[in-house]
C-alpha cells in the first residue's frame, strides 16, 4: 500500500492500535515474566491496559487531526463505507459492518455486566510450606534448659527457686528481644506488632499484623524463624506468586537474635505459637 492511496493512514492506524493491544496482552506478560525472573507470566492489569490504550488512541487522534487533509484521508474510507455509493460488493460490506457493529458492542456489555463465577487458576493455601530444614528447630529462649537455669541462678543474688528463675530468665529474653524488635522490626511492623510502622504504608502489600489472630498464632515458631531468616527472597515457587518485602535478616543478625526477636514478637503482640505437632519415628 503507497501513500499516493488516500486510505493508507486510516489502514496503518488500525493496524498499529491492533499491533499496540496485542503487545500489551499477550506478548507483555511473558516480557515481564522473564524481566521479573518470575515462573509464570504477568499479565497486566485490566485499568493498565485501558489506559495504555486510551493513549494510544488519544495519539492518533491527535496526529491524524493535527493535519485537515490528513484527516479528510482517514475519514473518506469510513465516509465511502457508511454513505457512498458503489458496487455491490461494496453495498454488502455496508450492511454487514451496520449489523456486525451493533451486536459486537451489545456482546462486549454484555460480557461486562453479566455475573461470572470462574475457578482459581491455582490453589493458594495460606502460608507457604515450610523448608524441612527448620521443621525440629525449637526456640532456646522460650522453655530454657537446666544449664541456663543453673547459669542465672548462680549470677543472682537471692534464693529463687528453679521456676522464678525460669520466669525470670524468659522475662529478660523477652526484654533483649523487644530491644531488638523496636530497633528492627518496629519501622515496618510497628511498636505494638500490629504492621502499622511508620515505613508501612510506603508498602504495596502492607506489613503483617501480628495482633490479628490469623498470623502468627497460626504458625510454630520455627515458621517464623524461616520467615524472618530468609525473608521475601526465600519464599518458594509453589502457589506463587508470593508477595513479601521482608528482608533477609539473616545477614544481619544471628539466630539467637532472631530467636529473641520471635519471642518478643508474640509477647507483644499478646499472642502465644502454634504448638508443633509431635513426630512419630518410623520404625
Amino acid at each position: 500500500m503507497s501513500k499516493d492511496d488516500t486510505s493508507w493512514i486510516f489502514w496503518a492506524t488500525v493496524i498499529t492500535v491492533a499491533a499496540v493491544y496485542i503487545f500489551l496482552k499477550s506478548v507483555f506478560p511473558y516480557l515481564a515474566m522473564v524481566i521479573a525472573d518470575k515462573p509464570n507470566p504477568l499479565p497486566m492489569p485490566s485499568m493498565a491496559l485501558l489506559m495504555y490504550m486510551f493513549l494510544t488512541i488519544l495519539g492518533a487522534v491527535v496526529y491524524i487531526s493535527f493535519d485537515d487533509r490528513r484527516l479528510r484521508r482517514f475519514l473518506r474510507p469510513l465516509l465511502v463505507l457508511l454513505i457512498g455509493r458503489g458496487a455491490k460488493g461494496l453495498r454488502a460490506g455496508r450492511t454487514v459492518f451496520l449489523i456486525a457493529l451493533p451486536l459486537l458492542m451489545a456482546v462486549s456489555m454484555f460480557r461486562v455486566l453479566v455475573p461470572s463465577a470462574e475457578p482459581p487458576l491455582g490453589l493458594r493455601i495460606q502460608h507457604p510450606t515450610m523448608p524441612g530444614k527448620y521443621e525440629r528447630k525449637v526456640n532456646p529462649f522460650r522453655n530454657p534448659g537446666s544449664e541456663l537455669i543453673k547459669q542465672f541462678l548462680e549470677n543472682s543474688p537471692g534464693n529463687m527457686s528453679k521456676e522464678e528463675a525460669r520466669a525470670a530468665l524468659v522475662a529478660n529474653y523477652i526484654e533483649e528481644g523487644t530491644i531488638l524488635y523496636q530497633k528492627n522490626c518496629r519501622p515496618c511492623h510497628g511498636t505494638k506488632a500490629d504492621g502499622t510502622g511508620p515505613m508501612a504504608r510506603g508498602f504495596r502489600l502492607r506489613p503483617a499484623n501480628f495482633t490479628d489472630p490469623g498470623t502468627i498464632a497460626t504458625v510454630v515458631e520455627a515458621y517464623a524463624l524461616w520467615r524472618v531468616r530468609e525473608g521475601g527472597i526465600g519464599l518458594p515457587n509453589d502457589a506463587s506468586p508470593w508477595d513479601s518485602s521482608m528482608p533477609r535478616w539473616m545477614e544481619d543478625l544471628s539466630d539467637l537474635d532472631i530467636w529473641k526477636i520471635i519471642l518478643a514478637e508474640y509477647h507483644i503482640a499478646g499472642m502465644e505459637p502454634r504448638l508443633p505437632e509431635k513426630h512419630e519415628e518410623r520404625e
